[in-house]
């Protein structure tokens, strides 16, 4: 099978196995409708028991963002997942319990030779604005906002230097700026972030989309399973039994993932917060993983 090492090569090993993928020219407007699309492409159109597993579905043509992409559903079964981490269904428990264990750090690649800086834009140039670059869907009417919702946040502790990588909510709040929701607890970001607000610091953070599937399957740890100091990306390295490619970003203090189709790069801001739906007033998030739509967090830290 073909070797997989970042979304690309993703989607090619998809295609070769019927059913897992589909992709469409249909025009689609980012705001409900790419999610209302594959409600029923997905899942058959309804959210009971049982519900159809459908295929991975690639967007072409995303309304109002000519140049990009939009993919849904990429793990949206235990066998795609199987097939995207080269193994078998009954065997992820096992596969991922041994990566944790067994471990495999990420590796340093020169910035000039990463596809992820093949294009570049800076927020202090003329007309910038995230909201036009990146195509952040909304999954219903009464969402906040845009939400990036599979950016693979990596930041490191300000005095340690312990760096980790976690998958945060992240809604697109004006054209420079992004809030991040914490889910209270032992996250690893959250207490990185705490740590810098308390000495007056913002935190770098990059904000890497599109990235190989085992690297957003490994991010999904926390404690206790992976205590505070380890590096998730060191599972991702340990499922490809090769360290994950990191590059420098372009203009903060902080590594990205080299061959993702996004990076983002920002700063945590310290004592800066905002309401989640400042925006659209609809006292809601976002449709939770249970199935409910959550409640607008009232004071969300900004990037």
């Amino acid at each position: 099978m073909k070797k997989i090492e970042d979304l690309r090569s993703a989607i090619e090993v998809l295609k070769t196995v019927p059913g897992q993928y589909q992709e469409t020219y249909v025009p689609a407007e980012p705001h409900a409708e790419i999610s209302g699309i594959y409600r029923y492409v997905g899942a058959g159109g309804t959210v009971k028991r049982p519900t159809k597993t459908g295929p991975a579905l690639l967007f072409h043509n995303v309304k109002g963002h000519e140049d990009a992409k939009v993919l849904i559903g990429l793990l949206a079964s235990r066998e795609r997942v199987a097939l995207l981490l080269q193994d078998r269904p009954e065997h992820l428990g096992f596969l991922l319990k041994e990566a944790v264990q067994n471990p495999i750090p990420p590796v340093l690649t020169d910035s000039g030779d990463a596809p992820c800086h093949q294009v570049v834009h800076y927020a202090w140039e003329e007309g910038f604005d995230i909201r036009r670059l990146i195509p952040a869907p909304t999954n219903t009417p009464e969402d906040a906002g845009p939400y990036i919702t599979m950016g693979m946040c990596y930041a490191s502790d300000v005095e340690t230097k312990e760096s980790d990588i976690t998958i945060h909510r992240l809604c697109l709040q004006d054209k420079d700026l992004i809030s991040m929701y914490f889910v209270p607890g032992a996250r690893h970001l959250g207490a990185f972030r705490e740590k810098a607000e308390a000495l007056g610091k913002p935190l770098p953070i990059s904000i890497s989309i599109g990235v190989d599937p085992a690297i957003e399957i490994a991010s999904c740890f926390e404690p206790p399973t992976t205590p505070m100091g380890y590096n998730e990306l060191g599972v991702a390295g340990a499922i490809r039994k090769e360290g994950v490619k990191l590059t420098d970003c372009l203009t903060i203090e902080e590594k990205c993932i080299a061959n993702a189709e996004y990076v983002i790069e920002g700063e945590l801001l310290p004592n800066t917060y905002v309401r989640e739906d400042q925006n659209t007033n609809t006292g809601k998030a976002m449709p939770e993983f249970p199935g409910y739509t959550g409640a607008a967090n009232p004071k969300v830290p900004l990037i």
